[in-house]
């Protein structure tokens, strides 16, 4: 059972500066009225802060107020900054505080007066801290909402849709953890598909690889083909000539060589001679022009 103790609050809403403090550790009763002295004391009793309690208990505990308000706007506006609202309270034998605020962000637990490690604070919020302090009250945001803290803000059982509608029974009836299982189920199944993806499109990566790896292997084999008929002529081209050389006789051949030297030899000769004889008759020719001059 949870045993509320007080609650503190500053530039909460529509508190201000001033710290306002309420006592809830009594075993009677506690009503809470609202006299607007601006108005007289029989003045309305709107716009005097009932509304901020609640929703004040509601930010300590769930670090959200009852209706969609963003947190920032639950900083009094007059001075924007240090909002802080505490809460003490008991479960059993033990007692609890949670500190909570905006501008700057803060998240204080403790435990029989020992703050609790925060190691996942961000922006004023902790989702382990959270989840601790909502399995220690047994009880979820919507639950503190529709049965605890009912009002005008909160929307009509008959008017959730169906998930929720089923969300609060669950709840109510202690069979949450099927829900619990079911989502954590839809969780894995999520998984499993992901990773599953993920295996299909590293198949296909390898598949794709592989492919590009047997075109390898087959342009390879292609020119290892390509090579091997090119080596097999040549060493047949090479063949033929060492047996052509094979059936030289090298005595005839060096005989041919003697022979076609000394014929170079000659046809040199022979043109010598022939370029002698043909200035010899150019001589002659002018010879006998000039004897024809002179006779």
């Amino acid at each position: 059972m949870i045993h509320i103790k007080n609650l503190t609050v500053k530039n909460f809403m529509s508190v201000g500066n001033s710290t306002q403090a309420i006592d809830f550790d009594r075993k009677d009763l506690t009503l809470v009225l609202g006299e607007n002295l601006d108005l007289g004391g029989d003045g309305s009793r709107n716009g005097t802060g009932k509304t901020t309690i609640i929703n004040a208990l509601s930010y300590a505990l769930y670090g959200t107020a009852l209706s969609n308000i963003r947190k920032d706007n639950l900083v009094n506006k007059t001075n924007g900054k240090n909002m802080l609202v505490s809460l003490d309270f008991g479960v059993g034998s033990k007692n609890y505080r949670i500190e909570r605020g905006r501008k700057p962000n803060v998240l204080r637990f403790f435990v029989d007066s020992q703050e609790q490690d925060i190691t996942d604070n961000a922006q004023g919020d902790s989702r382990e801290t959270q989840d601790n302090i909502e399995q220690l009250l047994g009880l979820s945001h919507d639950m503190f909402r529709h049965i605890l803290a009912l009002n005008t803000y909160t929307e009509p059982f008959l008017s959730l849709k169906a998930n929720e509608q089923r969300t609060i029974i669950e709840q109510l009836l202690g069979i949450t953890q099927l829900s619990d299982r079911a989502d954590r189920i839809k969780e894995l199944n999520k998984q499993t598909r992901d990773a599953i993806q993920q295996e299909e499109f590293r198949i296909r990566a390898e598949q794709e690889a592989n492919r590009r790896i047997e075109e390898q292997i087959e342009s390879l084999k292609r020119r290892q083909t390509l090579w091997s008929n090119k080596c097999s002529e040549d060493v047949k081209e090479l063949e033929k000539a060492l047996l052509a050389l094979q059936s030289i006789d090298i005595e005839v051949e060096i005989r041919a060589h003697q022979d076609h030297r000394t014929w170079d030899q000659r046809r040199k000769d022979i043109n010598e001679l022939s370029t002698q004889i043909s200035r010899v008759k150019m001589d002659i020719g002018r010879e006998e022009k000039a004897a024809a001059k002179l006779s």
